[in-house]
């Protein structure tokens, strides 16, 4: 019996990272943001959300924060794919002992690679096109900041004896170009 138990556990451990959804221990790829001085551009974007109150406000406050990061993702997307040259990869790659992923692979487009530094929302978005042609891109967006507000509207219930009213979520991000690299 305590051998089936053991083995189980051993079982369940090995299991726990692919159930939680963590990737880089196994990785072999990662993005890598450029820093300021390998790509000096960096966009910020808002994203909003509103609902009555007694609705869930975290899952507004999600909301605002995902549209921000997707904001900021999609307005960096662009420029990224344009002017980030294979050089400037296999430079920010280098940085972190990696080395440039250039081949094809449409699984990034489900699920990018891990983040190097943290993100809190990561994008691929394809392989350059011109001068910035076989290199692979990702964008990066970071959270700065999460504001509400409550408004009086007669539209929203209020059963609870109080006045009826709305918030409203704002959210700010900010997003950077970063390479696919991978372990030598």
């Amino acid at each position: 019996m305590k051998i089936g138990s053991l083995a189980l556990t051993v079982v369940a451990l090995s299991a726990a990272p692919i159930d939680y959804g963590i990737r880089s221990a196994f990785a072999t790829d990662f993005c890598v943001e450029l820093t300021a001085a390998e790509f000096s551009r960096r966009i910020e974007r808002r994203g909003d959300d509103n609902a009555c109150a007694g609705s869930d406000t975290s899952n507004i406050k999600a909301a605002a924060r995902d549209r921000a990061r997707d904001n900021a993702n999609n307005a960096i997307a662009p420029q990224c794919l344009s002017n980030v040259t294979l050089d400037i990869g296999q430079q920010a790659c280098t940085r972190v002992n990696l080395v440039a992923n250039t081949s094809p692979n449409n699984s990034w487009v489900d699920v990018p690679p891990a983040p190097k530094p943290d993100a809190n929302k990561v994008k691929y978005i394809g392989q350059g096109i011109g001068s910035a042609a076989g290199v692979n891109l990702c964008a990066m967006a970071h959270d700065i900041r999460l504001r509400t507000r409550n408004v009086v509207d007669g539209h929203c219930s209020h059963g609870s004896g109080i006045l009826p009213h709305r918030t409203f979520v704002t959210a700010r991000a900010w997003a950077r170009c970063a390479v696919i690299c991978r372990t030598p």
